[in-house]
């Protein structure tokens, strides 16, 4: 079970000194069953030499892990890293390479954190901004506050990775929002044959997102307004998040301190025409996240990304296509 990624994707991607780093690891990785344990040797081998050496713990206190164990590791990395690019910044991606491409089609992390909920949860750490299992889970784990459809920034069906918007058939309801001239004009099966063409651009979107703003959280000495602020929260969603701030205003929504996170949840998160069971993780989401207003950052992320993802995507279509579409 080699590691599916081309060398040449590596080359591109990565410096010089961890590409080399981890094509050795994929020569390696030749002819073997490639399991937790043997990927974690191999890191500990080839990527963890070139880490500083204040650095090292991440991956020494790990022993016998998981891949999604291991995975954690990646947005660990890049947040200790603190820059876009760089050393740290490489050797993350790397990792994210290592559990993601050593099976063919690559692995979906079930229970691993995203890396924007990852991040999100670090960025609370430096701050002292506690977020406890009770608020975070329910029902024995099987609720989670950040589960999100790996293509949007909607609670998943129960058991599936995507949104009812996304299952391309009729066994559930569409996801129908208050903005929904703007966010669910089409069927769910054109709605995930567009979010699978557009996934690229959404993923890109997000990485390039937190490396920015992680860097100049850093830079700031931890002071930068990087997460969602209890005043002037408009002009920060217009700053930061300038595709979600416009929807508000489009659909004329109260954006006053006091009311926006109402709004917000009512333009992103409120579906109509779903049954109670349907409906459950919507409420429950919606209810911790007015109770915990900083929830909200990372479906804000993933809500811009999606919007400036279709937005990319459909600059191109017909005669203003610029590029290959997927």
């Amino acid at each position: 079970m080699p590691l599916y990624i081309a060398d040449e994707q590596i080359e591109n991607t990565l410096g010089t000194t961890v590409a080399c780093a981890l094509k050795a690891i994929k020569t390696d990785m030749q002819d073997h069953s490639v399991t937790p344990s043997l990927a974690l040797g191999l890191i500990k081998k080839y990527l963890q030499p070139l880490m500083p050496e204040a650095d090292k713990d991440i991956l020494g206190k790990l022993k016998q892990v998981t891949w999604d164990e291991l995975h954690w590791a990646y947005p660990e990395i890049i947040f200790r890293g603190g820059q876009p690019t760089g050393l740290l910044a490489d050797i993350g991606v790397s990792i994210d390479f290592i559990c993601t491409y050593t099976t063919n089609p690559p692995r979906e992390f079930l229970s691993q954190e995203t890396v924007e909920v990852g991040n999100f949860l670090l960025l609370c750490e430096h701050l002292n901004i506690r977020i406890s299992d009770e608020v975070r889970y329910s029902n024995n784990r099987k609720f989670d506050v950040f589960n999100t459809c790996k293509y949007c920034w909607r609670q998943p069906v129960p058991g599936r990775l995507i949104c009812s918007s996304h299952t391309a058939g009729d066994k559930h309801s569409p996801v129908v929002l208050s903005a929904k001239n703007e966010l669910s004009e089409n069927s769910p099966s054109a709605n995930y044959k567009e979010s699978k063409r557009q996934k690229p651009f959404f993923d890109e979107f997000i990485k390039s997102t937190l490396s920015r703003e992680i860097w100049e959280f850093h830079e700031s000495g931890f002071s930068s307004p990087t997460l969602i602020p209890s005043h002037n929260i408009f002009k920060w969603l217009l700053d930061r998040r300038p595709h979600v701030a416009n929807l508000l205003a489009q659909q004329n929504m109260v954006v006053n301190d006091d009311e926006i996170i109402d709004s917000l949840l009512l333009l992103l998160h409120s579906p109509e025409g779903f049954t109670n069971t349907q409906l459950e993780p919507y409420q429950k989401t919606n209810h911790l996240i007015k109770t915990n207003p900083v929830l909200i950052w990372p479906m804000l992320l993933r809500a811009e990304a999606w919007l400036h993802a279709r937005k990319t995507l459909r600059s191109n279509w017909g005669g203003k296509r610029t590029q290959e579409r997927n």
